[in-house]
């Protein structure tokens, strides 16, 4: 009976720690990813210098991973979560990095 209950805690823990980790660490590459791209499209479409726009971005990030940790644990549905946080991911590192090898002609 003891064992059965301790399984039964683990099988509730499991999706608790994954919700944790998508929450904190998929929220936090999702806001840098965010913020990369912001710090390379903000001095293009406007006439924002660099160094402001990076500041800008950097700032901002903080809101964006705020808003995400407080989404990530109100969100009902673990797997739209996790696969949420991660086309975002992908989409917003990807357009950076893209970003910055078209910048430097390779």
């Amino acid at each position: 009976m003891q064992r059965t209950l301790q399984r039964a805690g683990a099988r509730k823990a499991i999706p608790i720690i994954v919700r944790l980790v998508a929450a904190i660490g998929g929220g936090y590459a999702v806001s840098a990813g965010l913020a990369a791209l912001a710090a390379r499209v903000l001095p293009v479409t406007t006439a924002m210098p660099p160094r402001e726009a990076i500041v800008l971005s950097s700032m901002l990030a903080f809101l964006v991973y705020l808003g995400l940790l407080i989404w990530g644990f109100a969100e009902p549905s673990l797997v739209r979560l996790c696969l949420i946080l991660a086309v975002v991911g992908i989409v917003s590192w990807g357009g950076a990095l893209g970003l910055v090898r078209l910048a430097s002609g390779g």
